[in-house]
């Protein structure tokens, strides 16, 4: 079995960068800890990746953006839209490059890292964190290629860019309390999203907080046909719901009114609440009240924490959670 970096860095008691730099002639490691690192690959028949080595000692000028998503959906919204301008500004900035990557499919998100690894076309990535198998970032960590996330994953810990998902929706809820909603449905996507977990936290502590026993929360896939298949149980479970809560917002937003509708729910007596914010909700003429997301911000400080490790320095904190702003309409 092949040795890795990491192995060799739990054998010298040492970090993964320091034998990065000790193997690759870098600076930053000592004349007696790069000697002894060195003495230690050789009697443990170390063969370095071609591709790790060739990120060591070349830049290609480019930086990967990976969406979560396949492209007909990542690429129709206007959350990664905005996010991919923003970072594609702060890439020109630093004179690099901007590789959008998406995998085929929501099942296969490992390919394009494989690509990447492969043809060593990039000198580092952004990640949309949400669908991310621990052993994908592992795949990254032992080739060497400096990686951010947008968003968190449940599973994995590493340096991020998210917003207050919890807060936001406790404020967005709590507001539609106050404007005297009292049976609100929350229809969220998968589960296993950290972000869904979050956002359904914060429409339960609003709900505790003002001491309204009713709790009805109900998951999804952002398909049209399971989202379509989801509101009409909820319109069934449902009868007397006063207003819908969902954690996301564009076509996934415009499928559910388009069922409230067709069920003869009248939309102006009807509270709609959503965790995202688009100009076209100005034109829908409903009372709804969304959380807006500062998608120009959250692009462009994740460029900035994969430009800090390109730089090879280390960015000051692990997960920086940025504030957003309720809109009422």
């Amino acid at each position: 079995m092949k040795l890795t970096i990491n192995e060799i860095a739990e054998i010298a008691h040492v970090a993964k960068s320091t034998v990065s730099k000790a193997l690759n002639g870098q600076k930053g490691v000592s004349d007696e800890k790069r000697k002894q690192i060195l003495e230690l690959a050789e009697q443990l028949q170390y063969e370095p990746s071609a591709s790790a080595q060739a990120l060591a000692f070349s830049k290609t000028g480019t930086i990967g953006l990976l969406l979560p998503h396949e492209a007909g959906y990542s690429l129709s919204g206007a959350y990664w839209s905005a996010i991919i301008t923003s970072v594609a500004q702060a890439a020109n900035a630093h004179s690099y490059s901007l590789m959008i990557l998406t995998p085929s499919s929501d099942d296969d998100i490992s390919a394009p890292v494989e690509t990447v690894i492969r043809r060593r076309n990039v000198d580092g990535l952004i990640i949309g964190a949400e669908q991310l198998d621990p052993a994908i970032t592992s795949r990254l960590i032992e080739e060497e290629i400096p990686f951010v996330f947008i968003g968190r994953n449940a599973q994995i810990q590493h340096y991020s860019v998210d917003v207050d998902n919890k807060g936001g929706s406790d404020r967005l809820v709590s507001h539609m309390i106050g404007e005297g909603y009292r049976k609100i449905v929350c229809l969220s996507g998968p589960a296993s999203y950290l972000y869904t977990q979050e956002r359904v936290e914060g429409y339960r502590s609003a709900l505790a907080r003002a001491g309204i026993a009713w709790n009805a929360v109900e998951y999804t896939s952002y398909s049209i046909e399971a989202t379509r298949d989801m509101m009409a149980r909820i319109i069934s479970l449902y009868p007397d719901m006063d207003a819908l809560y969902v954690t996301a917002g564009g076509d996934f937003l415009l499928d559910c009114i388009d069922l409230l509708r067709l069920s003869g729910i009248n939309l102006h007596k009807f509270g709609i609440g959503t965790f995202d914010d688009y100009r076209f909700f100005d034109y829908l003429s409903l009372p709804i009240c969304t959380i807006r997301q500062p998608l120009k911000e959250i692009g462009s400080k994740a460029a900035e924490l994969l430009f800090t490790f390109l730089s090879g320095s280390v960015p000051e904190q692990m997960n920086y959670i940025l504030d957003v702003d309720l809109v009422l309409r």
